[in-house]
């Protein structure tokens, strides 16, 4: 507020207050004007009332006695009153005597007064005329009403004026003063309002006093908000450094997987442009989408965080890329619930969990399942064939000539050999069958012909053609094997891997008992040639 409009204010005040009181004084001054001049009127109708009153008893004896010196006396005594322009006393006999000035008579102004007897109470003997000097009555009214509105307007005006200038010294010229000088504090500065002289326990000393304590509670204010603007930029500031150096990807989805957010170190990890990650759907950079938006779709509605590795959609140099990826729920300004995703570059961790788990369960040679895993694997197919209520044949495969080709060769040529056919037998079948090195030259296959046990010699018929195919050796030589497979069929001939492994052995052993180079399908009472 400027200190200009300060003082226009105060005089604007004044010259308000000063039209007020005068606006006051006028309305005032003019009813109490009309109201003492009808007082004075008033006042000089009590005096004929009076005059009427000294004279009655004389004007009574006068018409009585129709005495007209004596009513001459009474008439002209009150005729000599100013208030008085004419007086007439009359007799009911017929005397009639008049004083004054005759040519003012107006009957409509007469006073009638009635004269009685004064030896008989209640007789009327005749009447007191008066003729009020309307004018003059009138003329002094209005003269003691000037007079005394005169003086109101004079003592209002003077009340008035000397009002304002004890407002104007002792609240006016003071709180210009404090506008003044609290328009030059800066919000939140050491300075303060003075106490004025005289204020000290008055309305502007607790005034001042209270702008103090508000300047006071102001400037602390100030100062925490600045302290903490500086925190908080502060952390703002270590914040960014941390998201933007952070080496891991951090990225924030809504609810539909549609990015908003990220670090540079997600569009590094996740081989993206910084600038086309805003128009990216998170879910489809990855292979498993429905794993993905089920993740999502947890935080979201559970609250709780949700993390499982996952495999990078297409095909990168290197091979497969895993990433960790740990979902949380988070809430915006706005109130809507965002998803948080903090991301790891897990694919060499992942490489060596799938490699030892390879080593684990695959033979070091022929890259089959062992035996340990192959049980396994097969056992869980068993369990899901009967979950679906499906015909599976399990086979036990031996190769026959593969002793003298080991011994003639060398174990090199053998190791080739059984390579060979195990990746034979491997492309030869179906991803969904199962084929396990059972141990040395010895194969178990489980495969699901169907749910008509036909099937089973079509397959087991393909094994031997591609197993009796030539085998290159390595030395420039080629050698043939054969096999004899027996197979037992579930769940025809029995319910458990063990019973099935060996009714499949003693197939096998009849098929090389036979002749070796066929296979025999297992039968309660003997075996035959399927």
């Amino acid at each position: 507020m400027s200190i200009k409009p300060l003082q226009s204010f105060s005089v604007r005040s004044g010259l308000i207050l000063l039209l007020g009181a005068v606006l006051f004084t006028v309305v005032l001054s003019l009813y109490f004007y009309y109201r003492i001049f009808e007082e004075q009127v008033a006042r000089a109708d009590q005096q004929i009332q009076q005059l009427v009153a000294t004279v009655e008893k004389s004007a009574a004896v006068a018409a009585y006695l129709d005495n007209e010196e004596l009513a001459a006396e009474v008439v002209k005594g009150l005729a000599s009153n100013d208030i008085l322009a004419a007086t007439s006393l009359q007799s009911d006999s017929g005397m009639r005597v008049v004083a004054g000035d005759l040519s003012r008579f107006d009957e409509s102004r007469q006073r009638f007064f009635r004269l009685e007897s004064p030896f008989l109470p209640g007789e009327s003997i005749g009447r007191l005329s008066l003729q009020p000097n309307r004018q003059l009555i009138e003329q002094n009214a209005r003269e003691v009403a000037r007079v005394y509105v005169a003086t109101l307007v004079a003592h209002s005006l003077l009340l008035t004026l000397l009002g304002i200038a004890i407002l104007y010294w002792r609240l006016a010229l003071p709180v210009n003063l404090l506008a003044r000088r609290l328009h030059t504090i800066e919000p939140g500065s050491v300075d303060r309002l003075p106490l004025l002289e005289g204020h000290h326990k008055d309305e502007l000393g607790q005034l001042v006093g209270d702008i103090n304590s508000l300047l006071d509670a102001t400037q602390l204010t100030l100062e925490g908000e600045r302290r903490l603007r500086q925190y908080v930029e502060s952390v703002e500031r270590r914040f960014r450094l941390i998201f933007d150096h952070a080496s891991c990807g951090i990225v924030l989805l809504d609810p539909r997987g549609r990015i908003l957010f990220s670090n540079p170190s997600f569009s590094r990890i996740l081989g993206l442009d910084e600038t086309a990650t805003g128009n990216s759907n998170f879910i489809y950079l990855f292979d498993d989408a429905v794993q993905v938006r089920r993740l999502i779709l947890h935080a979201v509605t559970e609250h709780t965080p949700a993390s499982e590795d996952l495999q990078l959609s297409g095909t990168r140099a290197g091979g497969a890329r895993w990433l960790h990826a740990l979902f949380s729920s988070v809430r915006s300004e706005a109130d809507e619930v965002l998803v948080e995703c903090i991301l790891y570059d897990v694919s060499e961790r992942t490489r060596r969990e799938q490699q030892t788990r390879q080593d684990a369960e695959r033979d070091p040679l022929t890259q089959l399942y062992n035996r340990r895993a192959g049980e396994q694997r097969l056992q869980a197919a068993l369990d899901q064939a009967r979950t679906d209520q499906q015909l599976c044949a399990l086979m036990l495969i031996d190769l026959d000539r593969f002793k003298p080709i080991n011994d003639t060769y060398g174990h090199d040529a053998g190791d080739r050999v059984l390579v060979t056919i195990a990746q034979r037998i491997s492309q030869s079948l179906r991803n969904q069958d199962v084929v396990v090195r059972w141990g040395g030259d010895e194969f178990v296959v489980l495969v699901f012909p169907g749910r008509d046990i036909d099937g089973v010699p079509r397959v087991a018929g393909k094994l031997l053609q591609v197993i009796g195919q030539p085998v290159d050796l390595g030395i420039g030589r080629s050698d043939q094997v054969g096999a004899s497979i027996g197979v037992a069929v579930f769940p025809l001939h029995g319910q458990q891997l063990g019973d099935l492994l060996g009714k499949a052995d003693r197939a096998m052993y009849q098929a090389k008992e036979r002749g070796r180079n066929q296979y025999l399908l297992y039968q309660p009472s003997a075996l035959h040639k399927a």
